[in-house]
């Protein structure tokens, strides 16, 4: 198979995998598997960035968009031992997405719902 003269193979090293990106792919993982569980029929984008990570169709036939956080507890100031909160975007607003904040340590998920 040819790729073209301008084509490079990637090798994928461990330099490469941000410990930031391993959370969030873990966290994904734990919110897929989670939302299978309750029911819902799921669906998982394939874009690395965007407004929406997965979405679901539950039982009812409601349409859900969810952006998977993971949930962080400030280390340091006033603040801390306090969770960081992650507001949604102006276009998440728009589109009626919902946060689901997963807790590595626990393997908890919990949905935050946002006034549009």
């Amino acid at each position: 198979m040819s790729y073209g003269k301008n084509y490079k193979k990637t090798v994928i090293t461990p330099k490469l995998l941000n410990p930031t990106h391993h959370k969030g792919s873990l966290s994904e993982a734990i919110a897929l598997m989670w939302l299978v569980k309750k029911g819902n029929l799921v669906f998982k984008t394939i874009h690395d960035t965007g407004c929406v990570d997965i979405v679901t169709l539950d039982e009812n036939g409601v349409v859900h968009l969810y952006d998977v956080k993971t949930v962080c507890i400030r280390q340091s100031g006033k603040l801390k031992g306090r969770k960081i909160n992650r507001p949604l975007s102006h276009l998440q607003r728009k589109l009626g997405v919902e946060i689901l904040n997963v807790n590595l340590k626990t393997e908890e998920c919990y949905i935050t719902k946002h006034e549009t």
